[in-house]
């Protein structure tokens, strides 16, 4: 029988890492306490125990509380480790090779959006993403295309508890103009983006499906808009396109990967 005073603690750990995030990567014990509603004092022997391990890093300057470097290891083995991304990883550097852009592997997972895999461009000037990195889903070519084939009562879930927030000025932000594009991606295959999440950026995404047909993930480009052109989009909506039929290949039984995997069984 599980100890409720384990899961309790387990609970309340999870919830102190979860506030960190790319927007508010630093915390003071103030701060947190605030946010978190908990006594300073109990706060901060879980801040210490998570320290002891190496999850989270106290800076000497600042005394500011941040991720430490276990998560990172943690972070990049389970990325490793995860089939999709294994064997998704060279169709994604094939289509940044083909287009010239950074190329992203998305999924759907609580609410959010996670970057799995990208592979970015060598070019100058191009669209920074992270990998594990978390993102709305109502904004963005490739969150919106995972948004799109999600069932119902989880879009209602998304806009009533989520809400719509701008990220950037062409961000959906209206509940019915939302669905609108929701309904008009489900159609027409593939999503567009104009500076939704950033400034002078744009992109495009498409579906990638199992071999059930199931939406799983979503493959697209990511372009600064000083690129960006009809034709040129057309264009990558359709390598996009390419690239998906290639992965729902891959995980296919029968199809390549699996058969990877059998091979491992037998060995």
């Amino acid at each position: 029988m599980d100890n409720p005073s384990s899961v309790k603690t387990i609970d309340r750990l999870v919830t102190i890492l979860d506030c960190f995030s790319a927007d508010h990567p630093t915390w003071s014990l103030g701060e947190l306490s605030e946010h978190l509603r908990l006594p300073k004092s109990t706060l901060h022997r879980f801040l210490i125990a998570l320290e002891s391990y190496g999850v989270l890093y106290r800076a000497p300057d600042d005394r500011r509380w941040r991720l430490g470097y276990r998560l990172f290891a943690w972070g990049s083995l389970a990325a490793e480790s995860t089939d999709l991304r294994r064997l998704a990883h060279p169709v994604v550097r094939d289509l940044s090779v083909a287009t010239g852009e950074t190329a992203v592997l998305t999924v759907y997972r609580d609410g959010e959006v996670v970057c799995l895999d990208k592979v970015e461009t060598n070019q100058p000037v191009r669209v920074a993403l992270e990998v594990g990195s978390r993102h709305p889903p109502h904004a963005g070519a490739s969150s919106k295309v995972l948004m799109a084939f999600l069932p119902d009562e989880e879009t209602q879930r998304i806009i009533h508890q989520r809400g719509l927030p701008p990220l950037c000025r062409n961000t959906i932000t209206d509940p019915e103009a939302l669905r609108a594009e929701l309904a008009r991606i489900r159609l027409q295959g593939y999503a567009e983006s104009q500076e939704e999440t950033d400034l002078g950026a744009w992109g495009v995404a498409t579906p990638v499906r199992d071999g059930a047909g199931e939406v799983i993930a979503a493959i697209g480009i990511a372009a600064p808009t000083s690129r960006h052109s009809a034709e040129r989009a057309q264009m990558y909506i359709s390598l996009c396109q390419q690239a998906a039929e290639r992965i729902t290949g891959l995980i296919r039984p029968g199809g390549r990967g699996d058969r990877e995997t059998q091979r491992r069984g037998e060995n």
